[in-house]
């Protein structure tokens, strides 16, 4: 199976940044929940902050799914290259196999079977 190095690199960014969303979301909700604020101050920095990390999470997705894309770029492009190489190796074995036919029979000489 085709494996690369950047394909890894791929899967774990998208761990990492899933993880990090994660994270930012919990350690916003606990400050929030724990800084002496007053139910104006409080509902203000919560939209605040919901929109950053909805903004982050925008940019997070647009990552992933340019990452996404690419990947499958280059899964097409290898399976177009596996097609290639499959057709050049059937056309040698069938040219090869005439060429082995011809040399043992060659049409001139041979008359076919005999009954």
């Amino acid at each position: 199976m085709y494996n690369d190095d950047k394909s890894n690199e791929y899967n774990s960014s998208g761990g990492f940044v899933a993880g990090l969303l994660c994270g930012a979301a919990v350690g916003a909700a606990v400050a929030m929940v724990f800084a002496p604020k007053s139910g104006v101050e409080f509902r203000r920095q919560l939209v605040d902050s919901t929109s950053k990390l909805k903004d982050q999470a925008n940019r997070s997705y647009g990552q992933v799914a340019e990452s996404v894309n690419d990947l499958a770029s280059r899964g097409r492009e290898a399976v177009n290259r596996g097609r290639d190489a499959f057709n050049k190796a059937r056309e040698s074995a069938t040219e090869t196999a005439s060429a082995g036919m011809n040399s043992a029979y060659p049409t001139d000489t041979y008359s076919g079977p005999t009954a």
